[in-house]
């Protein structure tokens, strides 16, 4: 797999979601800023309207189908492009553990996401 940090391509909305995709279980290398955010939108552009569907037409349940299904989906792209990410600033998977603690581990990870790529 072709490294985008090293290559300087600049990524759009459709390729971070192919490469997330793609790279669902590749846990080594790097992404950049762009495919980490774009994904992050790519999701949230599809919870919501399945959030509200839940919502209206599943409101009777004790849980959210549709919304959890998506969840359970995402969760193998969602931890590798994560960890691809943390790679990107030179830090281990286990940084993800820091989301455990309360706003300001959440305030952490956002900054470390929304760092710019560091130097190999």
């Amino acid at each position: 797999m072709r490294n985008l940090v090293e290559e300087s391509i600049e990524v759009t909305f459709s390729l971070a979601i192919n490469l997330a995709f793609r790279r669902w279980s590749d846990f080594t290398g790097r992404s950049t800023r762009g495919e980490f955010w774009f994904f992050t939108l790519f999701q949230i552009i599809c919870v919501v309207p399945l959030f509200i569907l839940d919502a209206i037409l599943l409101s009777s349940l004790p849980f959210y189908p549709l919304t959890t299904i998506f969840w359970i989906f995402m969760l193998a792209p969602t931890l590798s492009i994560s960890v691809r990410r943390l790679h990107d600033q030179n830090k281990k998977w286990w940084w993800l553990l820091i989301w455990l603690i309360p706003v300001i581990g959440w305030v952490a990870m956002i900054k470390i996401y929304a760092s710019p790529t560091t130097a190999y």
